[in-house]
C-alpha cells in the first residue's frame, strides 16, 4: 500500500515537472455574459469562465499540491466602487481515492468529486450573494480571475500557473438595471 502511495506521489511530481520542463499548449479563459438576480436585499451574481482549464489542468490539479482559482466581483455605480469581494475556489487532489475536493470560499463548502468533468464545471461558476443597496437603479458588475503561485518542494521553486493562461487575466463588466425595491 505504500508503495502504491509513493507511486501516485511521484506521478504528480512528475506530472508538474512535465509542465515546467515541456512545451505547453495553454488556455485563453474567457467570461460568458455575467448574470445577476435581484432580491430586496440582495444581488445574486453569476459568473462563468470558459475556456479555462481545457489543457494541462489534469496534470496541474494533481501536482500534489492545493491549487487556487481566484474570482474578484466588483460593483460599480456613478463610477464609484459601492461593494468588492474576492474569492477562492481551492482544488486538492487525493491520489489515494483518486478524487477531487472542491473548496469554494462564496459558500463556505467543500465538495468532493469523481468526475474530473464535474468538476471543471464547478471551478469554473462563481455564484454569490451581494448586499444591495436601496437606491441602486443602474449597477455596473466587473469581474475578473486568476491563479496562484505554487510552491514546489522539488526542485524547490516557485511556479507561477498564470503562464497557463498566456499570463492574461480573463475580465468581463456588464451593466445592469434594478427593479425598484418596493
Amino acid at each position: 500500500m505504500l508503495e502504491s502511495m509513493m507511486g501516485k506521489v511521484m506521478a504528480g511530481l512528475l506530472s508538474i515537472s512535465a509542465l515546467m520542463f515541456s512545451s505547453y499548449t495553454g488556455n485563453e479563459p474567457v467570461f460568458r455574459p455575467l448574470q445577476c438576480r435581484s432580491g430586496q436585499n440582495y444581488l445574486i451574481v453569476t459568473a462563468r469562465l470558459e475556456n479555462a482549464f481545457d489543457n494541462d489542468f489534469a496534470d496541474v490539479f494533481k501536482c500534489g499540491k492545493p491549487i487556487s482559482l481566484y474570482y474578484k466581483i466588483e460593483l460599480r455605480q456613478g463610477g464609484n466602487t459601492v461593494q468588492s469581494g474576492t474569492y477562492r475556489h481551492t482544488v486538492t487532489y487525493d491520489p489515494m481515492n483518486a478524487t477531487w475536493e472542491l473548496y469554494t470560499s462564496e459558500n463556505g463548502q467543500k465538495e468532493i468529486y469523481n468526475s474530473y468533468l464535474k468538476l471543471l464545471n464547478d471551478i469554473s461558476v462563481l455564484e454569490c450573494s451581494l448586499p444591495r443597496g436601496s437606491a441602486w437603479r443602474s449597477i455596473e458588475i466587473r469581474a475578473e480571475a486568476w491563479l496562484q503561485q505554487v510552491e514546489l518542494t522539488q526542485p524547490d521553486r516557485r511556479v507561477d500557473l498564470m503562464v497557463l493562461w498566456k499570463f492574461k487575466r480573463p475580465a468581463a463588466k456588464r451593466v445592469f438595471n434594478l427593479p425598484p425595491i418596493s
